[in-house]
């Protein structure tokens, strides 16, 4: 599989697994650079005139799969929420400062002032603060109340939850969960994801539903918000640096819209 990091990092150049005792190469994963920045490979690949423009996007599947894309071709000519970059982040994808909520009536903000945000596909889950992560536990376990869901410990995650007999998948317990909702900027200018319970809980291997947001303070990201892959499943997300702006779209994943393109692939 090729992991995407939509913030900045390495390109490999010349990778492979080597060989097992002379037989075929080994299949090898790696890591795609595509941060902001002049040596990324989307801007390589505009400077070879191989795109035109230095937009690129992925969707990902909240079953697995997805695809990823480079160039315009494939963005939606409706339906697409923009938000602008962020300028003060570095090399990061950012739309800049956000609040989270969790649908449980407007006494239940989960962050109490906005917060610093980046996107990043190459982390499979989403960081907050751990003020943010506090608030976050008692709202949903507010939602929770009169459920058949009880507290429970796992080794997999910091909050889970069980029931009678183990959970098979996320979608037998997500009508238990409310969806949150991300808003960036202010007033007339508010754009909001949502991110619904599929995308933000998680069933693991010993049949327990848990959290798929963790506290990012204990990693060292401080005040930065991380939004991971989890958070961005079946939403088409375009990083359009050709006019600084950010764009999601709630799609199916699972198949390509439109003509072929000149660069794509399925993940």
């Amino acid at each position: 599989m090729i992991r995407c990091c939509v913030r900045a990092c390495s390109c490999g150049y010349d990778q492979e697994g080597g060989q097992e005792a002379g037989k075929k190469l080994v299949e090898a994963d790696g890591v795609l650079g595509i941060g902001r920045g002049t040596g990324d490979l989307v801007s390589q690949l505009k400077q070879q005139g191989i795109i035109t423009d230095n937009i690129f996007g992925h969707c990902l599947g909240v079953h697995g799969g997805g695809f990823l894309f480079f160039g315009g071709d494939r963005v939606p000519s409706a339906g697409v929420t923009w938000v602008p970059m962020a300028q003060n982040v570095g090399s990061h994808y950012s739309p800049g400062a956000a609040t989270l909520n969790l649908n449980v009536q407007l006494e239940y903000p989960v962050s109490m002032e906005p917060m610093t945000t980046m996107f990043d596909s190459g982390s499979t889950y989403t960081y907050v603060h751990k003020d943010t992560y506090g608030r976050l536990i008692s709202a949903v376990g507010v939602t929770l109340e009169g459920s058949s869901l009880t507290k429970v410990d796992d080794d997999a995650l910091a909050e889970c939850w069980e029931e009678n007999e183990p959970i098979q998948f996320v979608d037998d317990v997500k009508s238990k969960f409310k969806p949150l909702e991300l808003t960036f900027g202010h007033g007339a200018n508010q754009a909001t994801m949502e991110i619904p319970p599929e995308n933000y809980i998680v069933v693991t291997k010993t049949g327990k539903v848990c959290l798929g947001i963790l506290n990012g303070s204990q990693i060292g990201l401080d005040r930065l918000n991380l939004i991971g892959g989890n958070t961005m499943q079946n939403y088409i997300m375009i990083y359009d640096n050709e006019r600084a702006r950010i764009g999601w779209a709630r799609a199916s994943c699972y198949e390509m819209p439109g003509l072929e393109p000149l660069i794509g692939s399925r993940l």
